[in-house]
């Protein structure tokens, strides 16, 4: 049964997990490693914090006291056009304090400075090659692909596109690595504002050849969990991928606009997604800025 809560003034629904939540860390192997995620975070040098606004610093702290070993950063990291001089000025004062743990992928407002400059010049080698932006790592036995949804930028993310090609070959060349993350930051579903965005349905698919477990975006301001979807926006099969949506990463929050298949519910708040990493699978648990915890699960790689 879903419940209803009320976070400050934002309105928080969840259904109960669903992904074999009362299964024993210890059923998931030996721990690894602790991740956190969160995009869409800090507002330009100087604006206004309010309640519903310029949240990067409460956020940034929230993510700091869960002390985790990798921070994935889903894009539009710095707004409103990610120039270097602003991103030295806001989000180095907050959420650059995680900068050497950082794993980051960029946003739509990263390229409002032409060819994401200022994104590359911050991040320099962890961002990946400056007229790509995806790259891949391994934390502890995990594969950790990062891609740029900015297609029209990078010459396409279909089939046969140098993205997609890369990820094939990526894929295969970890495919000994049991468990997969990838992470962009255009949801391909989404039940905010900017909603589904069909252009990362092939990446999605090559995905789900190599049995990738998650995928993790931004773009709408808010929190949602998506049961295992395949990249046509059908649930359920061997192969389809649970996904989230983490995007209160501090800037402003977004309200529910559509009605999707498979969504689990939607938190308007502020906060950020931790991952727990093992062996064989995986915990989950989202804390908004407000206090407690919310959605949480346990799933196993594939």
């Amino acid at each position: 049964m879903g419940t209803v809560r009320l976070a400050a003034t934002l309105m928080i629904f969840f259904v109960a997990a669903t992904s074999a939540s009362s299964a024993a860390a210890s059923s998931l192997g030996s721990y690894k490693l602790r991740i956190v995620a969160v995009g869409d975070i800090a507002c330009p040098p100087g604006a206004a914090v309010t309640a519903t606004t310029c949240q990067q610093a409460a956020t940034y702290s929230l993510a700091a006291s869960l002390k985790p070993d990798h921070v994935l950063v889903l894009g539009d990291t710095q707004y409103n056009s990610g120039t270097l001089a602003d991103y030295q000025a806001a989000y180095a004062t907050t959420w650059g304090k995680l900068k050497s743990k950082t794993f980051p992928v960029p946003g739509n407002h990263e390229y409002d400075t032409a060819g994401a400059a200022g994104y590359f010049d911050y991040f320099g080698s962890a961002a990946g090659g400056r007229t790509q932006g995806w790259h891949s790592s391994t934390f502890s036995g995990w594969r950790v692909i990062g891609l740029n949804s900015n297609c029209a930028s990078i010459g396409g993310c279909q089939t046969g596109s140098a993205q997609e090609k890369w990820l094939r070959s990526k894929l295969y060349t970890y495919r000994s690595k049991k468990c997969t993350i990838a992470l962009w930051h255009h949801p391909r579903f989404s039940s905010g504002q900017h909603g589904d965005n069909p252009e990362m349905a092939d990446l999605w698919k090559t995905l789900q050849d190599y049995d990738a477990e998650i995928v993790l975006s931004g773009h709408d301001h808010g929190y949602e969990r998506f049961l295992p979807m395949n990249s046509d926006g059908t649930g359920g099969g061997s192969k389809a991928i649970a996904s989230w949506v983490v995007g209160g990463g501090g800037k402003s929050l977004y309200p529910i606009a559509h009605s999707r298949p498979n969504s689990t519910g939607y938190s308007l708040s502020f906060g950020v997604l931790r991952l727990n990493l093992y062996s064989k699978g995986y915990t989950w648990r989202y804390y908004p800025t407000s206090g407690g915890s919310t959605d949480n699960g346990t799933a196993y790689c594939r």
